[in-house]
């Protein structure tokens, strides 16, 4: 079995039944006690569980229930969460895109929205890692489009690969559009995986600005893996559903805050 697929079914345990020990565990995945104490320290460093002797507990439940719903959830059905909010975001967002920009989109529906609304702009030049955003962008012909390498994750509809430091040193582009998981003003931006994370971060050091397309539920989301502190963002697009509170701590920060109202029509 492999290492992602053990720690899975290890928090699924942790979640049904509360506690894992390390040989009962051993015997079930048919692999080495000492293969399962690396599973159980590497899952304690990311705040999922803690040891014990001989076994685990859990950790973060908050984060453990995040993972759960995150592996559950289509892409098909994420379309379908605050898609008003994410296309009014998009809108707002695709303006500050200019023809023959150089930009980079990562992948998430948000960012499928935004390239949706870069349609009628012309001489774009793209990198992404999001397969719906390649194809959204590719139906417009207006733009050329750099689909970077990896594995697909099918419930974002992207590649994902944890790139080694300064992997995309060759890139470098105008401004990055980013959707994420969470954010928050003390943890910056963040995802729910580390290779996301890893990829995450690699876009962010190649851009000259950093754009993060949120809407504001993502304010109140949990993820563990940090992408950056907010000193490294440019600016937030998000709805107008973000509280006084976060905006007040995103612009003491640094942070530009770029609010898309919807309209009635968007609201029925």
């Amino acid at each position: 079995m492999l290492k992602a697929a053990r720690q899975r079914e290890i928090v699924t345990l942790l979640q049904g039944g509360g506690i894992v020990e390390v040989a009962t565990l051993a015997a079930r995945f048919q692999t080495s006690p000492i293969t399962v104490r690396r599973d159980l320290i590497e899952l304690q460093e990311r705040g999922v569980l803690a040891r014990t002797r001989g076994g685990a507990i859990p950790g973060q439940e908050i984060y453990t229930e995040g993972w759960a719903r995150y592996e559950s959830v289509s892409y098909a059905e994420r379309e379908n969460v605050n898609h008003r909010q994410k296309r009014a975001i998009a809108e707002l967002a695709a303006q500050s895109v200019s023809d023959g920009d150089c930009i980079l989109i990562n992948g998430g529906t948000t960012c499928r929205n935004l390239a949706e609304a870069l349609r009628g702009h012309h001489n774009l030049h793209v990198v992404t890692n999001g397969l719906t955003v390649a194809m959204e962008l590719g139906k417009s012909r207006n733009a050329t489009v750099y689909l970077l390498p990896g594995i697909v994750d099918l419930r974002k509809m992207t590649s994902v690969s944890r790139p080694e430091s300064g992997a995309l040193e060759n890139i470098t582009v105008r401004a990055a559009f980013l959707g994420i998981h969470g954010i928050s003003a003390t943890g910056g931006i963040s995802m729910l995986t580390p290779e996301e994370a890893a990829m995450n971060r690699a876009f962010v050091d190649a851009a000259q600005t950093v754009n993060i397309l949120v809407d504001s539920s993502k304010f109140q989301a949990q993820a563990m893996f940090r992408i950056a502190h907010l000193e490294k963002v440019t600016r937030v697009f998000t709805d107008d559903g973000i509280s006084d509170e976060m905006h007040g701590a995103l612009e003491k920060a640094g942070v530009q805050v770029s609010i898309a109202h919807l309209d009635e029509s968007d609201q029925q």
